[in-house]
């Protein structure tokens, strides 16, 4: 049940849904990308597409998931599975935490679901991972359960046919969205309906110029023609290309070491090896850097330091860098 509220984005009315549902669907029935994940009867492919797509390109998944799946072809593999063996095959895809909360959600299934996938979207937001998007998104292409969607793609699409957006990058409030993804759900097509949005969104109604012209929904949208691409802003005087010194985030550095213990011996170097891969200066402030990142994997569950074979508490270690060895996590 959708709650009233007040709003100044005005809801549409039956008619104009019926009308946006026929042109977004007459459109996928005839654009409709081709991908390997659509329109499959096995809810942990799913799954496992789900938390590939997070955060990377469509092209990358593509070539990642058949061998993923070919590794891991359901969900006692993947549970059983070392989490050194789903690094390993995480490898090229990034963020690796999404690795191990994958591999941490396929273990809470396989103990307190007997293996079976939920179709609560309720009881999938409990597992690792699963955050409001990707527990709707599993229900619905994995189970068929009608859901509303919201990701990057829908909130863009829905955000400009609310009203005239005016810049490419304004968009409705998240909450705002899910209400109004609720209310535009066709009553059968709803599978078809959240794989036409996220195509449309990503290919049509992209993030810097929108191709309004090809756009099903033209007729109907606030925004077509009218989006203009944000004001350039310029830097503060004085600084240049040249003198702009910017840090790299710590989740980069983290990327890094994980990548080169993949191609380690053993997957285990000492950790005067990763500064000096990391870093170009070798100072105190690099050393805490280093010490840092290892303490963050290692709590992650990604990385174990040892000194001498015996644990070691990374980040306050007073230890020689060449006296600490790293490995990825067993």
């Amino acid at each position: 049940m959708i709650p009233a509220r007040d709003s100044e984005y005005p809801d549409p009315d039956l008619s104009r849904r019926r009308v946006l549902r026929q042109r977004v669907l007459r459109w996928y029935a005839r654009h409709r990308r081709v991908l390997p994940w659509r329109d499959v009867d096995n809810p942990y492919s799913i799954m496992v597409s789900e938390f590939m797509l997070q955060q990377t390109q469509v092209s990358r998944v593509l070539d990642h998931l058949p061998r993923w799946l070919e590794r891991f072809p359901d969900l006692p593999a993947l549970a059983r599975a070392s989490r050194r063996d789903v690094l390993l095959a995480w490898s090229g895809m990034g963020y690796n935490r999404r690795a191990l909360q994958l591999h941490a959600a396929a273990q809470s299934i396989v103990a307190e679901f007997g293996g079976v996938l939920p179709s609560d979207p309720a009881l999938l937001q409990q597992l690792p991972g699963f955050g409001r998007y990707t527990a709707h998104a599993v229900a619905c292409f994995g189970h068929r359960r009608r859901l509303p969607l919201v990701e990057v793609n829908i909130r863009r699409v829905l955000s400009r046919l609310t009203t005239d957006m005016q810049s490419e990058t304004r968009l409705l409030p998240e909450a705002e969205t899910w209400r109004l993804a609720e209310l535009l759900l066709p009553p059968r097509a709803f599978y078809d309906w959240n794989q036409a949005l996220m195509d449309l969104g990503a290919t049509i109604c992209t993030a810097r110029a929108p191709k309004c012209d090809r756009c099903p929904l033209q007729a109907e949208c606030p925004s077509a023609h009218r989006l203009v691409p944000d004001t350039i802003r310029r830097s503060p005087a004085g600084v240049t290309a040249y003198n702009l010194v910017r840090e790299v985030p710590r989740r980069i550095y983290r990327g890094r070491v994980v990548e080169f213990l993949r191609g380690a011996e053993g997957h285990c170097t000492s950790a005067s090896r990763l500064h000096r891969v990391l870093f170009d200066i070798d100072g105190e402030e690099e050393r805490a850097r280093l010490l840092d990142i290892l303490a963050t994997l290692e709590r992650d569950g990604m990385v174990r330091v040892t000194r001498r074979k015996k644990p070691v508490e990374v980040r306050n270690c007073v230890a020689p860098l060449a006296e600490l060895r790293v490995c990825l996590t067993e």
